[in-house]
């Protein structure tokens, strides 16, 4: 069986990257992968270099990234996207399509699958974040697909009261939780000398990653102000992580360049999977928006700071403190996280709703034991 895989950003190929691992291990699928948007761009450190390390086929690599910083730019990435996907697949005729998430990526894919008949396999639909584009096109998304491997119960029950057929939908929970459990683990003087920082071995240190979101795009670089504000009145160790390649993103970058002179963190455009890790491993806590915080960061039971609107409705544990973008209350909420003993051993005991890390495990063997014919393709509504 043909599985072609399409990502266009670190985030989503770090929940493909076990998938993709437990299907080459197996003799009866044939893996390859169309690489897209930011990991082709310089300015977000070509992350494809990553997946080339990872030893998989790259059957194209189609260039869909603006150098913009307008809404409409994501759109006219989807176009190029849709019609260079287009001919991947008549090339290379793949079995079945993998995507994940929410973005123009899985937007391409998903509609090419079902014009062309192809299976669309859809990684994390049915989450629900108010507030952004991306939580629209993830709806869309599943529409479109044909089946739908959730990552949590509540996804998987949004997803049928959508009308999706209940044979469609299994939840394995989320493959970023496999890869935290998978990855090596390393010392904090290893990933310094990986990294080439100096974070202190036996003090807390933070770490900031901060996106923007579709509806508060020309606010970016306020937003971020207000996060390096806090972060600096703290004066502990913080490694700040480049934003994602959506409108507003160029402006927190632009602020975050600004700061950098002043010398209270570093920077980094992209963190390779395996330092990324252990740094998470050892922070204090997690300060932003990202969706690690929300999914992988209880099975580290990490204390995370949500700053803003970006993952408000979503599902989420106990170690995630929701915050506005103020100093006086980002401040806060570190010292919480960092210093207060009683919240840590708060959040040393928070659970997971998002699986037991065997995530790639159940999406490979549910696909080995399917026949991938009308079955699937031929989807009906339930209402």
């Amino acid at each position: 069986m043909k599985a072609l895989a399409v990502t266009g950003i670190r985030s989503e190929y770090d929940i493909l990257q076990p998938i993709l691992s437990a299907l080459k291990k197996t003799a009866n699928f044939d893996v390859m992968l169309v690489v897209t948007g930011a990991h082709l761009s310089a300015t977000f450190g070509e992350t494809v270099h990553e997946i080339e390390k990872d030893g998989f086929s790259i059957v194209d690599r189609i260039e869909t990234l603006l150098d913009s910083n307008r809404k409409s730019s994501r759109v006219k990435g989807l176009g190029f996207a849709l019609m260079g996907l287009v001919q991947t697949v008549e090339r290379v005729k793949p079995d079945v399509l993998l995507v994940v998430g929410d973005r123009e990526e899985a937007m391409a894919t998903a509609l090419v699958g079902a014009y062309c008949d192809i299976p669309v396999a859809h990684i994390a639909g049915g989450d629900r974040v108010v507030g952004n584009v991306d939580d629209q096109v993830r709806h869309a998304v599943s529409r479109l697909a044909h089946i739908h491997y959730v990552t949590n119960s509540e996804s998987g029950e949004r997803l049928i009261k959508m009308g999706e057929q209940p044979f469609r939908v299994i939840n394995v929970g989320t493959p970023g939780i496999d890869r935290f459990m998978s990855e090596p683990h390393l010392s904090i003087a290893e990933v310094n000398q990986q990294l080439g920082l100096n974070l202190p071995e036996h003090s807390p240190y933070l770490m900031l990653l901060q996106h923007v979101i579709s509806s508060e795009a020309e606010q970016g670089y306020w937003q971020m102000q207000q996060t390096l504000k806090a972060v600096q009145q703290l004066a502990l160790p913080t490694v700040v992580i480049y934003p994602n390649s959506d409108a507003g993103g160029r402006e927190m970058i632009r602020c975050i360049e600004d700061y950098a002179p002043q010398g209270f963190f570093v920077a980094m455009k992209n963190i390779p999977r395996t330092p990324f890790v252990n740094l998470l491993r050892h922070t204090a806590c997690l300060i932003g928006n990202s969706s690690a915080g929300i999914m992988e960061a209880p099975a580290l039971h990490l204390p995370v700071i949500n700053v803003g609107n970006r993952q408000q409705g979503r599902l989420h544990s106990s170690n995630v403190q929701f915050v506005a973008h103020d100093v006086s209350l980002i401040v806060e909420a570190i010292k919480r996280a960092v210093y207060d003993e009683s919240y840590r051993q708060y959040v040393a005991a928070c659970a997971t709703p998002y699986g037991d890390g065997q995530a790639a495990a159940k999406i490979v063997t549910h696909l080995q034991q399917q026949q991938l014919d009308h079955h699937w393709l031929i989807k009906d509504i339930t209402y």
